[in-house]
């Protein structure tokens, strides 16, 4: 069983959203776009409690009600479900949730109508027993407990209830503590060997301590860690790092046990506080843990971007009216976006931003375009608009970026410097047609973008961050020069006053360092460059 598709309203950081979903889905986007507040919609539609706190309403308006609907497919062909299944197989299930009120659960039928759902099939199929969530700030406590909404507890319960029955002990409760260590040894030496190797130590030893057994609160243990240097300690205790590599353990021992298609895992950040060898170690885990349970996470890696399917991504972005929208792949361009794109796809989609995007040549943009926008009173994340650098004016490069943003429905204009006028022409013969996102092509009239900072702030960020073995003045460069000549003039002048070459890193220097003397001095942004904000504003506030 999985959610195919999930319509959230009024819930915490969103109004109104609408996202398709997939056996492994991976979303993407700025902060404070409704990321976390999607899996925690996720979370109280399983959980299914009441919602008594205002912050849990879209901007705290309790008079107007919580709404999740989620499609579920690949359910199986109990007959208990027939009387609610759609002909396709799918089942609609919606909770509405009022304000400090028990939620109304039915489940909506092919023709818009609805139906009330027995109690045992909300139980069996749509609570907590069928949906596990991690949030970015891990409780292991909570995590590594047997109650019956702890990821281990969900994953041992059954396991440590086939040891009792199979012993068939008596009432005694030394008895069924001696049988519940016992069938806990297996899965904790597993999960050991995990930690060691994911931990590159042998040293490492995991324990299940404190094990008790009580007829109310039912089965309760601490999981406590040592090595070469410290002694049986809470994993509580222990870094960030490690507390999530038990996590990742966990994971690898559920992949290996019979829950496939049982519980959904929802995870917060899953890289949270781990190397990027561990990132990897861990997607590798959940896409083998998808291929029979679904598996849903947000991230800001791109490790899991770079090692994901396109299919697989969904971007989240906020429009102009605050309301989240999702976008997601096309799959009709699977096949024209297999080639290599002449960027990593993350330099594109993890930079935020999918109202528009603008495809520039360098670091200088990169980094000096968001202190231009505020120069202007505008801001890149209220925008919702990402600034992606090309690291040239390579045609091949910009058809593929462009491309991949098609593909997500993201629309975009292109600055290219004076040298890459053809370029320009080509792209803007193409914009109309095969790459119908592009909007706008700008072409630079100075030369490149380091022609509109005053040579005084050149002389000042030479001066200040490279160490001239004499001090560079405005005078000390040749005001004729333009374009790709005074880049190399710059350098000309550097290596002469025994600041070295630094190339790229001068125009890094510029773009950063540069744009915020212009702001601080009250320097107006050159009219050219207004126009391309100006354009972008433009199309973040046509109708998504």
């Amino acid at each position: 069983m999985n959610i195919c598709r999930a319509e959230i309203l009024n819930f915490r950081a969103l109004k109104k959203v609408d996202v398709p979903l997939n056996n492994f889905s991976v979303l993407l986007g700025e902060n404070d776009v409704g990321k976390t507040s999607f899996l925690f919609a996720l979370e109280r539609f399983f959980t299914n409690k009441k919602a008594t706190e205002k912050e849990d309403f879209f901007c705290e308006k309790t008079d107007s009600d919580i709404s999740i609907t989620l499609t579920f497919e690949n359910l199986p062909s109990a007959p208990e479900l027939a009387a609610i299944k759609h002909a396709d197989g799918k089942i609609v299930v919606r909770k509405v949730f009022a304000f400090d009120k028990t939620p109304e659960v039915k489940a909506v039928m092919k023709d818009g109508s609805t139906k009330s759902i027995d109690k045992e099939i909300l139980k069996d199929y749509f609570s907590s027993e069928s949906f596990h969530f991690i949030p970015v700030h891990r409780d292991l406590s909570v995590q590594f407990s047997m109650n019956k909404t702890a990821l281990l507890g969900k994953t041992m319960r059954a396991k440590m209830h086939e040891a009792i029955k199979g012993n068939d002990p008596d009432n005694s409760l030394p008895k069924i503590e001696e049988i519940l260590r016992k069938s806990l040894e297996e899965p904790k030496d597993t999960l050991q060997s995990f930690l060691r190797q994911q931990m590159s130590n042998e040293d490492l030893k995991l324990l299940f301590d404190e094990l008790t057994v009580d007829p109310i609160e039912g089965v309760s243990f601490k999981v406590k860690l040592s090595d070469d240097r410290v002694e049986n300690v809470l994993i509580s205790n222990r870094g960030a790092g490690t507390q999530n590599n038990l996590i990742i353990a966990l994971f690898r021992l559920i992949a290996g046990l019979d829950v496939g298609g049982k519980i959904i895992f929802a995870m917060e950040e899953p890289e949270n506080s781990l190397h990027p060898k561990a990132q990897r170690q861990l997607l590798t885990v959940l896409q083998e843990i998808s291929k029979d349970s679904q598996v849903i996470v947000t991230t800001h890696s791109p490790v899991f971007l770079e090692r994901s399917k396109f299919e697989n991504n969904i971007i989240l972005t906020r429009t102009i009216g605050g309301n989240t929208i999702a976008k997601t792949f096309n799959p009709l361009m699977l096949e024209e976006l297999r080639t290599d794109l002449g960027i990593r796809p993350s330099d594109a989609l993890l930079k935020g931003g999918g109202n528009c995007a603008i495809l520039v040549e360098g670091n200088t943009e990169e980094d000096g375009f968001p202190i231009l926008m505020e120069m202007l009173g505008l801001s890149e994340f209220k925008l919702g608009i990402a600034i992606i650098s090309l690291r040239g004016s390579d045609l091949h490069t910009i058809r593929s970026t462009a491309k991949l943003l098609l593909a997500y429905d993201i629309p975009c204009v292109v600055v290219l410097d004076k040298d890459a006028q053809k370029q320009a022409t080509d792209i803007e013969r193409e914009s109309g047609a095969e790459l119908k996102n592009i909007k706008k092509v700008f072409c630079l009239k100075e030369g490149t973008i380091e022609d509109y900072y005053p040579l005084e702030i050149v002389a000042e960020v030479i001066n200040e961050n490279l160490s001239p073995r004499e001090k560079v003045v405005a005078s000390d460069f040749n005001v004729s020069k333009h374009g790709a000549e005074r880049l190399k003039d710059f350098n000309k002048v550097m290596f002469a006053k025994g600041a070295g070459d630094p190339g790229t890193y001068l125009k890094r220097l510029i773009g950063s360092v540069g744009t915020i003397k212009m702001k601080e001095r009250g320097l107006e942004v050159p009219p050219e460059l207004k126009a391309i904000f100006d354009e972008v504003v433009k199309i973040v506030n046509e109708p998504q």
